[in-house]
């Protein structure tokens, strides 16, 4: 079969589909990846990984239906090109457009994967209550078209219930899922460093608590000796919750925490830190937690839906309230302090992800699904 991945990045489709693609391969089947624009050394990097990559007018943060259509349309062209046998689509314009694209592209079987609400889920304004009501009737049509529906967690799955994006009849349809799953092989349990070392890795939106991880890490500073505070991640972003970059620029130059620029492979930061922050106020299920978890370290994030269910809290990591800056700061200054009690909870992080959240069994059912067989 020929599989199309849909999705946003192409320099995020092995990160977060390397091995859905692996397992593919070694089902016999042809993977290619439709994303935004991207760079020919991204091009490289996947044809290297035996995947095609084919670019679409997609732009993430428009909310011009002018250029949606076209996105649409593209992609419709595309998969009929390529006479595409099978599509997942994911990340939310892909989640809805893809499956619709699809279905007049004549592929075969279709599956969506809801991979986090996003912008437009979080907040009470009105606004957001606006992006509310257009993507529950967009994923309400998409979810339609979908063979299948993936919903990285319960909470996600009860707020589409509630806008009405996910109806009584599409019931069948869905399957909650631990999030993408890790590749527990590929990130494999790696020695603690010694010292304090805090790690946040994300895009620059205000969801993902960028701001508070700044203000937690100058609190926590003043209490750790030698305690180190890294944000991984790129600049700027075109998500509309995106902070600006001047602002981001304006924290650095005040702040404890050194910036790292972002990167390919991020398993030798991963190694590097002794604790991963991520205070994001929701997640599907957040992959960069599951692979730190995955290399053995200590967790410290919120709880909030596509969180708290990476933690169990006082076991492998710890959870605060969504917003809570002091909170944050105790708890990093807690892990910080104590070398032994970062070390028990990397060694639970490493089996919760091993037992819990092994990529293997997500690949196996995404890969049914794609072949037209019933998930398991």
């Amino acid at each position: 079969m020929k599989i199309a991945l849909i999705g946003r990045d192409a320099n995020r489709v092995l990160a977060f589909r390397g091995s859905l693609i692996r397992a593919a391969h070694v089902r016999g089947h042809t993977v290619i990846a439709i994303t935004g624009p991207t760079t020919p050394e991204t091009q490289q990097i996947l044809a290297n990984a035996g995947v095609q990559w084919i670019g679409s007018p997609l732009n993430a943060g428009s909310v011009n239906p002018i250029q949606d259509f076209a996105f649409s349309k593209s992609l419709q062209r595309i998969l009929r090109e390529q006479r595409v046998d099978s599509v997942l689509a994911y990340n939310p314009k892909c989640l809805a457009y893809g499956p619709i694209a699809a279905r007049k592209a004549g592929v075969q079987h279709v599956v969506g994967m809801v991979t986090g609400l996003g912008h437009g889920f979080i907040g009470g304004g009105w606004r957001e209550d606006i992006v509310r009501l257009a993507k529950a009737w967009l994923y309400r049509r998409a979810f339609t078209a979908c063979d299948a529906v993936l919903v990285q967690n319960s909470d996600d799955l009860s707020v589409l219930q509630t806008c009405g994006a996910v109806t009584p009849e599409l019931w069948p349809r869905v399957h909650v899922i631990s999030g993408s799953g890790v590749d527990v092989a590929n990130f494999s349990q790696r020695p603690l460093p010694p010292g304090a070392h805090f790690l946040m890795v994300a895009r620059p939106l205000r969801e993902k608590g960028l701001r508070e991880f700044f203000e937690a890490s100058r609190l926590a500073s003043q209490q750790i000796a030698d305690a180190t505070f890294s944000w991984l991640g790129p600049l700027s972003d075109a998500n509309p919750s995106a902070i600006p970059e001047s602002t981001i620029r304006s924290w650095l130059a005040e702040s404890v925490v050194r910036h790292i620029v972002e990167q390919p492979d991020i398993r030798p930061y991963l190694a590097a830190c002794s604790v991963l922050v991520l205070p994001s106020h929701r997640e599907g299920t957040s992959k960069v937690v599951l692979e730190a978890m995955a290399t053995g370290r200590a967790i410290v994030t919120t709880d909030a839906p596509g969180c708290r269910e990476t933690v169990r809290n006082s076991e492998n990591g710890m959870l605060v309230p969504v917003g809570d800056v002091q909170g944050l700061a105790d708890a990093m200054v807690r892990l910080g302090r104590d070398q032994e009690l970062r070390t028990s909870m990397g060694l639970q992080s490493r089996r919760i992800a091993c037992e819990r959240f092994d990529a293997t069994r997500t690949d196996v059912l995404i890969l049914d699904l794609l072949e037209g067989r019933e998930g398991h």
